[in-house]
C-alpha cells in the first residue's frame, strides 16, 4: 500500500472520475456502510476484508477529532495540502474514561505524500485541512482488530469517547430500550 496509494493520489483521471460519480449521486459511492463519519465514503471493500480504500472529504480549515483506529491505515491527498497531527498518550491508562494526550507532530502532506496510521493507543491523530481550502483525503485500511469501536478522545476535558458503526449502535440502543419498556 505505501507503494500503491502514492499511485493513485497522482492518477488525476481515476480521482476526478470518483468525485464525479460521488458529485452525480453514483449509488455505488454513497456514504460508507457501517462508517462512523459523515464525510467518509468507501471506494473499495476486499471480498476477503483485508483491506478496505475510503475517500474523506475536509472542509476548508477543520479537522477530525483526535481518535485512533481498529487497524493500521495509509493516507493521503490528490489535490492541496492535508493536515496530520500526531499525539502520544502520557497517562497511565488506569481509567479507560480518561486520557492525558501530548502532540507530538504536525505535517502536512502534499499530493502523492502519504502517512502512515497505527492501531489503537500508537495511532491517535487527527487529519483535515490545514488551508483555506476543502480537501479530499484517500486512505487504505488493513483488517480491523477485534475491537469494535475507534475511540476519539478530548484533551481539554481527558475524556474518552467510544464511537460504533451505526448497526451496532442501533442494536444497542434496540436492547437498551426493549429493557427501559
Amino acid at each position: 500500500m505505501r507503494q500503491a496509494l502514492p499511485l493513485l493520489l497522482l492518477d488525476r483521471p481515476v480521482v476526478a472520475g470518483v468525485l464525479e460519480r460521488i458529485a452525480s449521486g453514483d449509488a455505488a459511492f454513497a456514504p460508507a456502510r457501517g462508517g462512523l463519519f459523515e464525510n467518509e465514503i468507501l471506494l473499495y471493500l476486499d471480498p476477503r476484508r483485508v483491506f478496505s480504500i475510503r475517500l474523506y472529504f475536509h472542509e476548508a480549515g477543520s479537522y477530525t477529532p483526535i481518535h485512533d483506529h481498529n487497524s493500521w491505515g495509509i493516507s493521503g491527498t490528490p489535490h492541496g495540502a492535508l493536515g496530520v497531527i500526531r499525539y502520544r498518550r502520557e497517562d497511565d491508562r488506569a481509567d479507560e474514561d480518561r486520557v492525558q494526550l501530548k502532540k507530538t507532530r504536525e505535517a502536512v502532506l502534499r499530493p502523492g505524500e502519504v502517512d502512515v496510521v497505527h492501531p489503537l493507543d500508537e495511532g491517535i491523530h487527527q487529519t483535515g485541512s490545514p488551508t483555506g481550502e476543502m480537501n479530499v483525503m484517500i486512505s487504505a485500511y488493513g483488517t480491523p482488530v477485534r475491537r469494535l469501536y475507534i475511540r476519539s478522545f478530548d484533551p481539554a476535558t481527558g475524556r474518552v469517547f467510544r464511537h460504533f458503526p451505526a448497526k451496532i449502535r442501533q442494536r444497542r440502543l434496540a436492547k437498551e430500550a426493549e429493557r427501559t419498556w
